[in-house]
């Protein structure tokens, strides 16, 4: 009996479908990695000139005490308190605090409604043609029109700024921009005509603070043979911190996702998260999360530099890589931005690009706040989980 096409044809079927089974299960060779540790170079903030008062506030983040003095008062602010310095322009006076090297606000305070709409424009202004804006990886700009009324959202300062000039003044009336960039620097400028008030605070927490920045590449070829790669991305600026590699036991190579097991408690005041792979005896992360406080990360316990590369990987979107919550279950998000910035910060690491390139799982990401209620947003970080 003459045998069917598909029968005919089926010993080349089964062929071609091992052949795909067995290059995206299996390895690939090792690269060899530098003899030498490789310097790790970090582009530094510049300061752009001080043309304005955005400008001026912000030429004040990191410097002492007395260097942020002199440079308000040399561009017209008088000292009446240590820490506080006014300006009187046009009628309109603007005051200027330095709470601390990392903390500087400047406020414009008046009863008319329309001095504070203006001084508002002109700071969302100046801080939009700022070379800082060119850096954000966040940023919010909302107007509300009155008590009850909600928040509109938009996408551009340009947008909220047409949006504004309209608007009339009313109870519970409020427009804003927040954001920050990659250099950890935190804007927040606010309008709030029941404070009488427009309030311009720029802060850095890490201002001042010794740096936790690697110098040197330290990957070696036993890092890239384990089953996990553990990668801690910085939640404010997005910057590589290193990566933790492991073994886990009962490894399960079947499914497009790690199997999570987590073990959270709610930070009522004392609170973690704790999560394994398939099992409690192959512990991921370990680390407390402590309302109005700061919790710490106990496993992994420390983390390494790793080899940066000079490119990185074509964002893949969610089916590759994904947030996980608290349950350590995989969720979709509307908004990728946070993903992409992460997949820009990894994806450039040689650690990374071998164990994703050697994997057929989706990249998890969990988001670990150590504190919360009034958390400390320099306190949180990424993990990054990537099985090969």
């Amino acid at each position: 009996m003459k045998k069917s096409t598909i029968t005919h044809y089926l010993p080349v079927f089964v062929g071609l479908f091992l052949m795909v089974c067995l290059a995206a299960c299996t390895h690939g060779p090792i690269e060899p990695l530098p003899t030498d540790p490789q310097p790790i170079v970090y582009t530094p903030e510049e300061q752009e000139p001080i043309i304005n008062d955005f400008t001026l506030i912000k030429a004040c983040i990191g410097k002492s005490h007395s260097e942020a003095a002199a440079l308000l008062t040399d561009h017209g602010f008088t000292a009446v308190e240590d820490n506080k310095f006014t300006k009187t322009e046009n009628g309109v006076t603007k005051e200027a605090k330095i709470y601390s090297t990392g903390n500087v606000c400047l406020t414009l305070r008046n009863s008319d409604f329309d001095i504070l709409k203006t001084g508002f424009i002109q700071w969302l202004t100046e801080a939009r043609n700022s070379v800082a804006y060119t850096h954000l990886v966040r940023s919010s700009l909302e107007l509300s029109t009155g008590w009850g009324n909600g928040y509109q959202s938009f996408n551009t300062p340009e947008e909220l700024i047409a949006a504004l000039i309209p608007t009339p003044q009313a109870d519970g009336m409020e427009a804003s921009f927040d954001g920050n960039d990659y250099y950890a620097n935190q804007y927040s400028l606010v309008m709030m005509p029941y404070l009488n008030g427009v309030f311009m605070q720029i802060t850095n927490p890490r201002a001042g603070q010794p740096s936790d920045d690697f110098t040197e590449s330290d990957l070696e070829t036993a890092d890239l043979q384990k089953h996990i790669l553990i990668s801690k991305v910085d939640y404010l600026t997005f910057r590589y911190k290193g990566f933790y590699a492991l073994n886990v036991s009962n490894k399960q190579n079947s499914g497009d996702e790690i199997p999570f097991l987590a073990e959270y408690r709610s930070p009522g005041d004392f609170g973690y998260i704790k999560l394994f792979y398939r099992n409690t005896d192959n512990l991921l992360m370990d680390g407390t999360i402590i309302w109005s406080g700061c919790g710490e990360l106990s496993f992994p316990d420390h983390f390494r530099a790793g080899l940066p590369m000079d490119n990185g990987l074509p964002y893949p979107g969610q089916s590759c890589i994904a947030f996980i919550n608290n349950s350590g279950q995989y969720v979709t998000v509307t908004d990728e931005n946070e993903l992409k910035y992460i997949w820009q910060s990894v994806s450039r690491q040689k650690e990374f690009q071998h164990y994703y390139n050697n994997s057929h799982k989706k990249v998890a990401v969990y988001l670990y706040t150590p504190s919360v209620g009034i958390g400390n947003p320099a306190d949180a970080y990424y993990l990054v989980f990537t099985e090969q």
